[in-house]
């Protein structure tokens, strides 16, 4: 489990706080349809909410796009604004749940290995293994599929639990701003 404490995310909230991501994070986040708290635990879970080069020279900006992923939008430089970062990280998890709810019960592929998607994921299945992908991609379902746990090929084996852990608190300290 990724070690962080309640003080660490009330600092990164005031962080974003004070530069003005809160709007964009619910702007974001109502477009595509996702609780903002859960951008909020991405950008958290990513950079600690720092609008960095991360992931050893591939994740770009608060929401770590991935420069193979998305070259064109890493090498136009965007990712230097945060919002626009968190614009794209939200159309990111949009495309992987979509992807997800496209592939129930259809053949798909991942890495070479060919499965038939898990059909009538739970709405809080869909979420998490959505999360899961923005970290691992297709895997996530796959390993939803396959073993049940969509965590089992992510960053700690811990990635969307860890995240939707910090998305609780991030949903508590925007219910009381």
């Amino acid at each position: 489990m990724a070690n962080w404490t309640e003080n660490d995310l009330k600092r990164q909230f005031e962080r974003a706080k004070k530069n003005g991501w809160i709007k964009t994070f619910k702007s974001a986040a109502a477009t595509y349809q996702f609780p903002p708290e859960v951008l909020m635990a991405i950008a958290s879970r990513e950079t600690n909410m720092r609008n960095i080069i991360g992931d050893g020279g591939h994740g770009y900006g608060l929401m770590q796009i991935d420069d193979r992923s998305f070259p064109e939008w890493c090498n136009s430089g965007l990712w230097k604004d945060p919002h626009a970062g968190i614009q794209k990280g939200a159309l990111v998890l949009h495309s992987k749940q979509q992807t997800i709810r496209n592939g129930q019960g259809k053949s798909l592929r991942v890495g070479g290995r060919p499965f038939v998607g898990k059909a009538n994921i739970s709405k809080d299945d869909l979420l998490r293994t959505a999360v899961a992908g923005y970290n691992s991609g297709l895997w996530a379902y796959y390993n939803l599929t396959k073993y049940g746990d969509p965590d089992r090929r992510t960053t700690g084996r811990d990635y969307s639990k860890d995240t939707l852990r910090r998305a609780q608190t991030f949903g508590k300290l925007l219910r009381s701003s």
